[in-house]
């Protein structure tokens, strides 16, 4: 879902404007939609506009990386339960270990 508002040129979008999964009934898209919005992911400027944060951003940003999206994924999996902020804060670290690999200096 971020990776589609994030695809769109206009930053605002509408649920009429080809919300992927919405075609097939989507009481899953819009719960899911509520969970981004609860994340902070995702904002409600008016009744049925919809755009992304800049933690949404953040986030896609941490994860583009396909090794660290990889690491990630691994890591919440050994984790068993893990939120998105756990999924975030993971990415960090696995950002922070390869910038260290890489003898970039971090404060």
């Amino acid at each position: 879902m971020l990776l589609w508002m994030e695809d769109r040129e206009d930053r605002i979008f509408y649920l009429n404007d080809g919300f992927p999964g919405l075609e097939a009934g989507g009481e899953k898209i819009l719960g899911h939609l509520a969970l981004l919005i609860s994340a902070g992911f995702v904002d409600q400027p008016s009744m049925h506009a919809y755009r992304m944060t800049w933690d949404g951003h953040e986030f896609l940003d941490k994860v583009r990386d396909d090794e660290i999206w990889s690491q990630t994924k691994n890591g919440a999996s050994r984790l068993g339960s893990w939120s998105v902020k756990i999924l975030s804060d993971l990415a960090s670290g696995f950002i922070r270990a390869k910038a260290v690999e890489l003898g970039l200096p971090l404060g």
